[in-house]
């Protein structure tokens, strides 16, 4: 029965010891890695309003957007809106930046997603992001390739993620009116 106290005792120890590991490493790693998704976030504001030098947050909530910033040149003139707006994807949420001024789209970059490796993934490569600048009203996925200017080629075997993007585009279109 002793010694049952005693391994208690030895167990008991190591969770505390391993429970202030923890505790420190999340202490020493919280700041930074909340900088470097700040970092990435203004990376992607900038990737979608090239024109933009300063941003600042909108007020605006609607479906699935979660963030909206003005973007201003240098000489402090409106150069369009960089919205952030989670879409479905075959793997799970997809969150993009979607670049838009006076309706149309400047470009849209995926910041993280869970579609699988190789397939759905292809939605982070320029060949398939890139299709969406300068697009604007309702965009449709073709799987076949584009035939005109609102259709977007799917991504070969992940039209599920090729809908999603589109789809999380639409809406910010949509949505743009209420922006501008």
């Amino acid at each position: 029965m002793r010694d049952i106290w005693k391994v208690a005792l030895r167990l008991l120890i190591i969770m505390i010891i391993a429970g202030l590991a923890l505790g420190a490493a999340y202490t020493v790693t919280k700041d930074p890695i909340a900088e470097q998704k700040q970092m990435k976030a203004e990376e992607a504001r900038r990737g979608v309003l090239a024109d933009a030098s300063t941003f600042e947050q909108v007020d605006f909530a609607q479906g699935n957007i979660t963030e909206v910033y003005e973007g201003f040149d240098a000489s402090g003139a409106s150069c369009g809106y960089a919205v952030t707006v989670i879409g479905s994807g075959f793997g799970g949420d997809i969150t993009m930046t979607v670049g838009v001024k006076d309706g149309v789209c400047t470009g849209i970059r995926i910041s993280s997603h869970s579609e699988t490796p190789g397939l759905g993934a292809k939605s982070t490569d320029e060949a398939f992001y890139g299709q969406f600048a300068g697009k604007s009203g309702q965009l449709t996925v073709n799987k076949n390739g584009a035939t005109n200017d609102s259709e977007i080629t799917a991504i070969t075997a992940a039209t599920i993620t090729s809908t999603a993007v589109t789809n999380a585009v639409n809406e910010v279109l949509a949505a743009a009116s209420s922006l501008e």
